[in-house]
């Protein structure tokens, strides 16, 4: 009953970090900024950035970048009325109180790249932005991340057939897709439940099953480090600006100032955090338990390698891991061709979003929601791109990939339950 409530409590506290995570995400949405590129644009009020008096929210008219002397501006409903607001602008932000709703912002004067309007509501942005995928993208998206489960089981057969198992290729596939399934509703269950579900069809010990599993991930985890390293060394600039918390995209400047936390606040968080921990815990049993766990991963590692490369048909196996994580980036790196706005995203600079995302994945919130948001937007920023952009494209890479998992591996539960029960018919039948 304990262990029950101790994992309640956990689930609980990982989605409830995937939902702020979340939050923070979509601050450039709910508040965010938009720099003026003509002489008149319509903008929406929603949140703002504080309240004000009779249920008002604040915006700013801040500068971009050139001075604003002399310049005005002139505030109007989007649906035509009576001017709301007008004066001129100065080196200092201008701040307003509007009610919620549509407006039409004009400036008097204009030139390029001069006014920045703050603290506004993107959602029709937004949207806008993810109806610009196209649906062959998507489909081909959703294709390539499960042609990557259907390799994975057939990886997984390969690694049973030298124990003497001769496993039921399309079971193992749906086994895989249904760990998937629960992984998006239990984080880190997925694993385990395969495991039992391939034990309950094809009979092999679940002890077996979960060794491989261990073994794959050695695998994959040196796979990833690989990725990272290609990653890091064509995106340099990139992995200095999410470190710094650097970005030439002004939406940054919008959510620091909307949320009051930046990547630099984060990443020295982290950092004194980290120093801080070591420092108490350095002559604690704690720290000596951690040095030991890391010391029999890196001997797990060595022995899931060795295992590999003992295998009769390793060459298939090599080719599986391959294929695996090629389905991986391209099923990202479709979606930026399906999307106007980031179709002219580079692909060692798809990588480096890709690299991101899954770091965000390692929280065990449900699905990667609000970790993988997150850390996409912030690829995003270093890259000197979009984030409202980031979080449409972070929206539909989630949404396809998800969907896809929750249609198959939902089939693949079902196949293995219809089969289970076909078998334990046989049995009774031929007992009777």
């Amino acid at each position: 009953m304990l262990r029950k409530f101790r994992q309640v409590i956990t689930y609980t506290a990982f989605l409830a970090i995937g939902v702020f995570l979340f939050y923070l995400a979509s601050l450039d949405i709910l508040r965010g900024s938009l720099a003026v590129e003509s002489e008149s644009v319509f903008f929406s009020v929603g949140r703002g950035l504080d309240d004000c008096a009779n249920d008002q929210r604040q915006i700013n008219i801040a500068s971009a970048s050139a001075p604003t002397q002399g310049l005005r501006y002139t505030i109007t409903p989007a649906n035509a009325g009576d001017t709301i607001s007008d004066g001129s602008l100065g080196d200092q932000p201008v701040s307003l109180c509007l009610n919620e709703g549509d407006y039409a912002f004009r400036i008097t004067g204009y030139t390029e790249g001069v006014v920045v309007l703050e603290g506004i509501d993107k959602t029709d942005i937004l949207a806008e932005d993810m109806s610009k995928a196209s649906w062959p993208g998507i489909l081909l998206s959703a294709l390539m991340g499960y042609l990557a489960i259907v390799s994975r089981g057939l990886r997984w057969e390969l690694m049973l057939e030298p124990m003497g198992y001769k496993v039921n290729r399309w079971r193992s596939i749906h086994a895989v897709a249904f760990s998937y399934f629960t992984n998006f509703f239990i984080p880190r269950g997925g694993e385990l439940a395969r495991c039992v579900a391939f034990n309950q069809t094809d009979k092999v010990p679940v002890d077996r099953l979960f060794g491989t599993v261990i073994s794959e991930r050695v695998v994959d985890f040196v796979l990833l480090i690989a990725m990272m390293g290609l990653a890091f060394i064509t995106n340099l600039e990139a992995f200095y600006a999410m470190l710094s918390g650097n970005s030439s995209d002004s939406a940054a400047t919008a959510t620091e100032t909307a949320s009051g936390i930046s990547v630099t606040h984060i990443v020295g968080f982290l950092l004194i955090a980290g120093v801080a921990a070591l420092f108490f815990l350095r002559r604690s049993t704690l720290l000596r338990g951690v040095y030991n766990r890391l010391v029999n991963f890196l001997k797990g590692v060595r022995e899931g390698l060795g295992s590999v490369l003992k295998m009769r048909r390793k060459g298939a196996f090599i080719a599986h891991t391959l294929f695996i994580w090629t389905m991986y980036y391209f099923s990202t790196w479709i979606i930026f061709k399906s999307i106007e706005g980031t179709s002219a995203i580079p692909m060692h600079q798809s990588l480096f979003i890709m690299v991101a995302g899954g770091f965000g994945m390692v929280i065990p919130a449900p699905g990667g929601i609000g970790s993988y948001h997150w850390m996409v937007k912030l690829a995003f920023l270093a890259l000197g791109l979009s984030s409202t952009l980031a979080f449409a494209a972070a929206n539909v890479m989630w949404l396809t990939q998800n969907i896809m998992i929750i249609a198959t591996g939902g089939i693949g539960y079902l196949v293995l339950m219809a089969y289970r029960i076909r078998a334990n018919r046989s049995t009774l039948d031929g007992n009777g």
